[in-house]
């Protein structure tokens, strides 16, 4: 898939927040509050943790996308461990039906603190993590969600960029290649006390830097540009960029990382996160970087994070609240967008954003009749919400972007799924067996407000 064709939500700023590491955090009484809080700060993502045992609740995730907020789901599991496929699954297909697209499981890796003592000891670790995550990318790849390698801390106990070159080397070469179509990578890219830019350039423009050894007159990659040093590894080992999501960003007021620049105070927290969400709504950075995720918006009860919390548990906030939301807000620009138009290039030929394709049996012959008939009439409400073409013509079909092959005839919706993805277009079937089937599974899209189970869009 190319970066254009993954999911993001309608009005996408860039900006996104980390919510709050307590499951306490997502109940009804508290959740228009901080819808209300997100908007006004101009968020269109959020990242929520959660694990195998607490789900985020099904309200909080359908209220977050009815506000167009698109969340990005960590699953947490300490100490580090293959988790029970079936129950990933189960998790992940509850997550899609609810609306979401990405997730992650596992968090920072490179740390010893995530492991078992003896685990972390023992060799191979990059060769074991990989043996416990490939599979779990495997479960949500094929639960119909997006997902993405686990993030690392930026530096952490195991070097993370060479933590993250072996790991990608090693899904590189793995069988399951099939999850490359949407795949993507989590990222926690802290600024520290730094100066904004610093590290900006890659290893292409600071190849001095060497892990745990920044010489003087060089830069590494622990700032807010990490991204630019994970996509080269990215590049360098699957062979082109593929979305990084970021998971956790920002500064954390009152840390002097780096004793060569000033401690980071309340203020420079504030002018340096108004930046941040600048360069990226104006297209400062890659368009394979999705969003920012200021860490954090809140801090749970007992939780030692409070310093990073822009919402206090006293009710203060720090002055980045204010700062942010007297910026003005505008839809996020892609670099993309600016490149004059090029009739070669893939989707120059899909004018159609959206074209709903009636696959049934005597829809060649005859499209009034019989199940035809019966197939538009279940999709009328479909059609109507989400003002998508529909038609009964292959050939039509292959000018959009984006297909919806809808029917009874099983064979008929996978030799036109062939040869729709042969012309480059995104495709998912519905199948049912009745009006009423079809109607309910198509009403339930609507109810939901999104118009594709699985595709981004």
């Amino acid at each position: 898939m190319r970066l254009d064709q993954f999911p993001r939500p309608r009005g996408d700023t860039g900006l996104g927040f980390y919510f709050c590491t307590d499951a306490s955090r997502y109940d009804r009484q508290s959740a228009p509050y901080w819808l209300r809080e997100l908007k006004d700060l101009g968020a269109s993502w959020l990242v929520l943790t959660s694990d195998l045992e607490r789900r985020i609740p099904e309200f909080f995730i359908r209220e977050l996308i009815a506000a167009q907020i698109e969340p990005i789901i960590r699953v947490d599991v300490r100490p580090i461990h293959p988790v029970d496929r079936a129950t990933l699954a189960d998790l992940c297909r509850q997550y899609a039906e609810w609306g979401a697209y990405y997730l992650h499981v596992y968090t920072e890796p490179n740390l010893a603190t995530r492991w078992r003592m003896e685990d972390w000891a023992a060799p191979g670790l990059v060769e074991r993590f990989a043996d416990i995550l490939f599979p779990a990318i495997e479960t949500v790849h094929l639960a119909g969600l997006f997902p993405l390698v686990s993030p690392l801390s930026p530096g952490g106990h195991y070097w993370d960029l060479t933590f993250l070159d072996h790991l990608l080397d090693l899904l590189a070469r793995d069988e399951r290649r099939h999850v490359f179509e949407r795949l993507g990578l989590c990222a926690h890219n802290y600024a520290s006390n730094r100066p904004l830019n610093w590290g900006k350039g890659g290893p292409e423009r600071w190849p001095r830097a060497r892990p745990y050894d920044c010489p003087n007159g060089s830069q590494d990659h622990r700032g807010f540009y990490l991204f630019e040093w994970y996509d080269a590894i990215v590049r360098d080992r699957l062979g082109h960029s593929i979305p990084i999501l970021c998971g956790e960003t920002g500064l954390v007021p009152g840390t002097q990382n780096d004793p060569a620049f000033p401690l980071a105070d309340e203020m420079t927290h504030s002018a340096r996160s108004v930046e941040m969400a600048r360069v990226v709504m104006d297209g400062e950075v890659p368009d394979y970087v999705f969003n920012t995720a200021f860490c954090s918006l809140v801090a749970g009860e007992g939780d030692p994070t409070e310093a990073h919390a822009w919402y206090k548990r006293d009710t203060s906030t720090l002055p980045a609240v204010r700062a942010m939301k007297a910026m003005k807000k505008h839809e996020r620009r892609f670099a993309r967008n600016d490149a004059p138009a090029d009739s070669s290039q893939p989707g120059a030929s899909h004018p159609i954003y959206h074209y709903v394709l009636l696959a049934t049996p005597d829809s060649g012959a005859d499209a009034s009749a019989g199940s035809s008939r019966w197939a538009l009439s279940a999709a009328l409400d479909y059609l109507g919400y989400f003002h998508s073409t529909v038609g009964f013509s292959l050939d039509e079909a292959r000018h959009a972007s984006r297909v919806t092959i809808i029917g009874t005839d099983s064979q008929k919706g996978a030799s036109a799924e062939s040869k729709l993805r042969e012309a480059g277009c995104l495709v998912e079937r519905v199948e049912a067996g009745s009006e009423g089937e079809l109607r309910h599974a198509l009403g339930e899209l609507v109810r939901r407000g999104r118009r594709f189970r699985h595709l981004p869009g």
